[in-house]
């Protein structure tokens, strides 16, 4: 068993804000997620906001509370299954299977840090594990032929509107069709487990695309952006906090395609400012190992 604690020490208590504390922890998680994936041949690469953070700031961007990583299908199911055997103790793999009250539909696995506590916006009421997290979001491949791909991003809008309706809360000021949309959560529940079975197989389906194919968040995520294979393929390594993790091969045109062609300049003081986190504690003292 790897001693990660001595190969990447917690240093999370160095940081002279409580923000940095919490970039510190999800760099040492990224770390040790960065050494299993290599050590089993699994590819992953930063995306979003990270990976705009690694090409314009080699770093977090400074005001930013979260880390978001992609993995191709193949890669993801077997990260699953490795994780649960070679993550240290004190961090958590997160799934719907691993934690029963965990039903947010639209991101299948998190990697939580049992040593502190983030309660993210307009969650404050769910009972599921909630450390400092890293996002996994599985990737998929789908058709080039537009014919084709539009079909398949007809499916994942159903998902996403399946997963704004989950996501709904009920108050006394919304409007009476949110009202009806939260009084009908068991039905879009079922619908929405429906629609999880058949994306499944449809991922499965699309493996033999091979790299004649579009990338894109998976079937059973409700995002729809996509790259050409060869934007994400063969990874690049970029400079993150010091170390090196894997990018996509055209981070320009991921990052335009997500930011505009200016992503390089960042936006005025007023904008910088993070939105992730309603409470934020990245260090907990004697803790258990799932409060």
């Amino acid at each position: 068993m790897i001693d990660f604690d001595q190969l990447f020490p917690d240093n999370r208590k160095s940081g002279e804000t409580i923000l940095r504390q919490a970039q510190l922890v999800m760099t040492r998680m990224f770390k040790i997620i960065d050494y299993i994936c290599r050590e089993h041949h699994l590819r992953y690469w930063m995306c979003s906001g990270t990976l705009l953070g690694a090409v314009r700031h080699q770093g977090f961007i400074p005001w930013d509370d979260d880390l978001d990583i992609c993995m191709i299908r193949e890669d993801y199911d077997r990260f699953i299954q490795i994780a649960q055997q070679e993550l240290p103790s004190d961090l958590f793999l997160q799934t719907r299977e691993t934690d029963p009250n965990y039903d947010y539909l639209a991101l299948p696995c998190k990697i939580r840090d049992k040593k502190s506590l983030i309660i993210s916006t307009g969650i404050e009421k769910k009972k599921y594990q909630m450390g400092l997290f890293i996002d996994i979001f599985p990737a998929d491949r789908y058709h080039r032929q537009p014919e084709i791909l539009r079909k398949e991003q007809k499916a994942k809008t159903y998902f996403y509107l399946l997963c704004k309706g989950l996501d709904a809360e009920l108050d006394k000021q919304h409007s009476l069709a949110k009202r009806v949309v939260s009084y009908s959560k068991p039905l879009l529940r079922v619908l929405a487990k429906r629609y999880l079975r058949q994306a499944v197989k449809q991922a499965k389906a699309n493996l033999q695309l091979d790299k004649d194919c579009l990338i894109g968040h998976g079937f059973d995520t409700p995002w729809r952006r996509y790259f050409a294979y060869e934007e994400i393929f063969p990874l690049r390594e970029y400079t993150f906090e010091g170390h090196s993790f894997y990018g996509p091969n055209n981070a320009d045109a991921y990052l335009s395609q997500l930011y505009g062609k200016n992503y390089m300049t960042p936006p005025p003081p007023e904008k910088r400012i993070s939105t992730h986190a309603a409470y934020l504690r990245p260090v907990l003292e004697d803790v258990g190992p799932n409060k």
